[in-house]
């Protein structure tokens, strides 16, 4: 490749860069970054122990999550060519699955209609990756947290977040939507309320709303450390999935303890990214000797008939 070969790409990337950060940034990271220093204000103003559970590792760990994720740095060199390939996949090769149920509806039902899909897929793709060996390896970085704050709810091995969004992509292009409800749904100030108060330990439980919404009490007994209720309170917004599906637990008293048992994964970068892929390692290789201690020697019955005549 020849040096103004490079310059123009890198003139074209330095473009694009530009143009993703710069299309609304109130709207995708000043008003969704205000929502989340609500939220922390209000923990640090009612909490005692704030200085330790602000300053410490597992506090600034979740924080670079929350850059990676919501800085756009995730979206724009990974998850932004995925969507493209993917929805390339669909149009070219598998055309008849893009059925666009919901794309002839005015833009409000399809509003509605898109949340509740969302929201019905997420809950199923939470089920799916606590249910999958495999996929359990990389969701539990998310459970390592042994102090929920508001950051907590971007603490997301990337390809555990590969997975969620490849769960719901394939959904979602059979539903069909128009594109310019993009533009109308203010998802990124949404979710960063929703999931931030959800991970932080504030008492809330909505009163008789909490039978609708996913309420702070009602998810931190998902990340409680007890294995039984972990696999409780799959929901994302709404709370009624997990009622709707026989999975609720809503008279559990509020967890003292969250994480992992035994907390096997250390609270480190590189720890979260490698954790997974060792314990992939070891499933694979105790496999592996299984199969050789239940496959028959070669020749051993051959030896034996001739041992006895």
């Amino acid at each position: 490749m020849s040096p103004q070969a490079w310059l123009d790409w890198l003139n074209w990337f330095i473009s694009r860069v530009a143009a993703y950060y710069m299309a609304d940034p109130i709207k995708f990271y000043f008003l969704p970054s205000a929502a989340l220093l609500a939220i922390l204000a209000y923990e640090i103003l009612t909490k005692e122990d704030w200085r330790s559970r602000y300053f410490s590792r597992n506090f600034c760990n979740d924080a670079i999550y929350y850059f990676f994720y919501f800085g756009g740095i995730y979206q724009f060199f990974v998850w932004s060519w995925m969507y493209k390939g993917g929805t390339h996949l669909f149009t070219h090769y598998l055309p008849s699955f893009q059925l666009d149920l919901i794309s002839h509806l005015p833009p409000t039902m399809q509003i509605v209609a898109l949340i509740f899909a969302f929201d019905y897929f997420s809950y199923w793709s939470h089920r799916i990756r606590h249910a999958v060996p495999w996929f359990w390896a990389f969701h539990s970085s998310h459970h390592s947290q042994k102090t929920l704050t508001a950051m907590t709810a971007f603490r997301e091995h990337f390809l555990d977040e590969t997975i969620f969004r490849i769960i719901l992509f394939i959904p979602f292009q059979i539903l069909g939507y128009s594109p310019l409800l993009a533009a109308r749904l203010w998802w990124d100030l949404i979710t960063a309320w929703i999931t931030g108060a959800q991970h932080s330990t504030l008492p809330w439980s909505y009163g008789p709303l909490g039978r609708v919404f996913v309420s702070p009490r009602f998810h931190r007994i998902h990340h409680t450390i007890d294995e039984e209720l972990a696999n409780r309170n799959f929901s994302g917004v709404f709370s009624f999935w997990d009622d709707l599906f026989g999975t609720a637990e809503r008279k559990a008293p509020t967890p003292t303890e969250h994480g992992l048992p035994g907390h096997p994964i250390p609270e480190t970068l590189t720890g979260h990214l490698i954790y997974p892929f060792v314990v992939i390692a070891r499933d694979l290789r105790g496999r592996t000797k299984e199969t050789d201690s239940a496959a028959p020697v070669v020749g051993s019955q051959e030896r034996t008939s001739t041992s006895r005549s």
